[in-house]
């Protein structure tokens, strides 16, 4: 069995938005909202528990339809941490034994009455690799251009893959997420990666 090192780069250009074209929240409230995300996830009614929340996923439903990509869909409902309305994610599913996936997922603004789709961003544009026989994926590289922090989703899929994500942001940045957290790397970190590399 083959490792593929940290060198899979998956640059996430089709479909892509400009940086702050998406709704933005603070890292902290990034981070909680991508752990509570992944805890939905694992839940057989994926967050929608009430029939306002129902109401509010198929709203969700609707309000993507014919905008998503060519894998399946898992749809997850979480509180607005605006403390009114429902924000749901139509989420990319991922097939980590034939394929290396990143992107493609939504997030859905609704209103709190779960009736009304006020917003629908593409959080990363979608990008997907065939893995070949007998490698095992160790990391993912990958850029985001919707925004200068890493979204949410991104806590999802390092779950979904069980790898660390390294990822290149739209103003330069590199920020690494890992064990349910995200955190922006230090120039210091930057160049000892780039004195490493050199060196081989």
């Amino acid at each position: 069995m083959r490792v593929v090192p940290l060198v899979l780069a998956l640059l996430l250009v089709a479909g892509s938005a400009s940086a702050t074209e998406i709704r933005e929240f603070s890292v902290p409230t990034l981070e909680r909202m991508g752990n509570e995300l992944i805890r939905a996830s694992q839940r057989p009614d994926r967050g929608a528990t009430d029939p306002v929340r129902k109401r509010a996923r198929e709203t969700g439903i609707a309000a993507t339809k014919g905008r998503l990509f060519e894998v399946r869909y898992d749809y997850v409902v979480l509180d607005d941490p605006d403390g009114k309305g429902f924000l749901v994610y139509a989420l990319a599913l991922i097939d980590t034994k034939r394929f290396i996936q990143s992107g493609g997922d939504f997030r859905v603004t609704v209103s709190a009455d779960g009736g009304t789709a006020e917003r629908v961003d593409l959080l990363a544009a979608f990008a997907q690799q065939r893995l070949k026989k007998g490698d095992e994926l160790a990391a993912l590289v990958c850029s985001q251009t919707t925004s200068n922090v890493p979204v949410e989703t991104w806590l999802y899929t390092g779950h979904v893959c069980r790898v660390p994500i390294e990822l290149v942001m739209s103003d330069g940045s590199f920020w690494r997420i890992e064990n349910g957290r995200m955190r922006k790397r230090t120039k210091a970190e930057i160049d000892a990666v780039e004195a490493k590399s050199q060196k081989k």
